[in-house]
């Protein structure tokens, strides 16, 4: 859970509420209301000043419901933000801490769909859920349960690895099922294979989901290169089919899908202010405390390069190891697959490897967007 800043207090009783209400920021904001006599309201506004001044600030035809709900809060908290990302990350911290029971369901908050090698069965297979299971090689998330379904059926007809959903208990008599007829699984319930002969299927299947596919793509090019220079061109033909179908599963996979304890990146949004970016860190699938960035005095002795180099090297090195992994994974894909996203998502392997020159320029872009902050810039 993240933490928050600092918020606005505002006292509805206090004799200077009229003028704080509209010296707040005419930004997008988070709010929250302490009512005297039931649980706290959350709620969020594309303008702070104009949704809690229509609320407090009695106006003609409503005079008395503006002075009723002065009786009522206790105390207003505001938290101005400057995209959709930091906004649903507030929330959800808000909401954990203010209905520890009820926050999910109280933000719509779905598990995202991943896929997982189930590595903790002694006989692995694989299978598509909203649940990242102990034990197991999980990745996503992924967009939508159909592109997770398409891509695992692809993926187990590459592997001769058990579909079955059994508690297996394999002996020779087993009736089997119709991959095993068909020598799309190694039959390990009729004692076909040993248990090492299915392990060495396995750890294939882990290799070629870890390194999105390279684990057999790079031998299959190196195979075919050697078919063309022995000019055996049908033996090369069919292994550029097998080369093609291979792309055609990575295909379904996007930036986001990784090993979930390996997911990486960093996402880039607008501060709330004309010249702050915030930078978003997620180090093993779990959000870490967000960078602000101002670029207003930024002076030419130093780069924007070696200022994101310093800053993201001390974030990722005290990232924190722990967290609800699952919360900010759905965090995250409803934000990046949004058709709203208002910023971007710039992923890395390892540190030393993340692309610094697309960093650099996703922010340019949304330094020189200009507008207000959560609000699409006119064309």
């Amino acid at each position: 859970m993240l933490t928050l800043p600092e918020p606005l207090r505002m006292d509805p009783a206090g004799p200077d509420f009229d003028r704080e209400l509209h010296s707040l920021p005419r930004r997008p904001g988070v709010y929250l209301l302490d009512l005297a006599d039931r649980e706290p309201y959350l709620g969020w506004t594309v303008s702070l000043e104009k949704r809690l001044t229509r609320l407090f600030v009695p106006a003609e035809g409503r005079a008395v419901a503006g002075g009723r709900m002065r009786e009522l809060v206790a105390a207003i908290r505001c938290w101005p933000t400057g995209s959709r990302l930091e906004k649903w990350l507030t929330q959800y911290s808000l909401a954990r801490q203010i209905y520890p029971k009820q926050y999910r369901e109280r933000l719509k908050l779905r598990n995202p769909w991943f896929l997982s090698l189930l590595l903790g069965d002694p006989f692995p297979r694989l299978q598509v859920s909203t649940r990242t299971a102990a034990g197991a090689l999980t990745i996503g998330p992924f967009r939508t349960r159909d592109i997770a379904d398409a891509f695992e059926q692809e993926c187990a007809g590459l592997f001769q690895l058990r579909r079955c959903t059994d508690d297996l208990q394999p002996h020779a008599e087993h009736p089997g099922c119709i991959y095993g007829e068909m020598n799309l699984c190694l039959r390990p319930c009729q004692l076909a294979v040993s248990g090492d002969e299915y392990a060495t299927e396995t750890k294939r299947a882990a290799d070629f989901l870890k390194t999105e596919g390279l684990s057999v793509l790079t031998p299959l090019k190196a195979e075919r290169e050697r078919a063309s220079e022995e000019m055996d061109f049908e033996e090369a033909a069919r292994i550029h089919k097998q080369i093609d179908k291979l792309k055609s599963i990575a295909a379904l996979r996007d930036d986001l899908i990784q090993p979930v304890d390996e997911l990486h990146g960093i996402a880039v949004t607008r501060g709330s202010g004309d010249r702050l970016v915030k930078l978003w860190p997620m180090v093993a699938g779990i959000w870490q405390t967000p960078l602000t960035l101002d670029f207003e005095g930024l002076g030419s002795s130093r780069s924007m390069d070696t200022l994101l180099r310093e800053t993201i090297t001390n974030a990722v090195n005290q990232a924190r190891p722990e967290g609800r992994r699952i919360d900010d994974l759905a965090l995250l894909a409803r934000w990046y697959y949004s058709s709203w996203r208002d910023g971007a998502w710039v992923p890395f392997r390892d540190l030393a490897k993340l692309n610094y020159r697309r960093l650099v320029k996703e922010i340019s872009t949304l330094l020189k967007m200009g507008g207000e902050p959560g609000i699409e810039a006119p064309p």
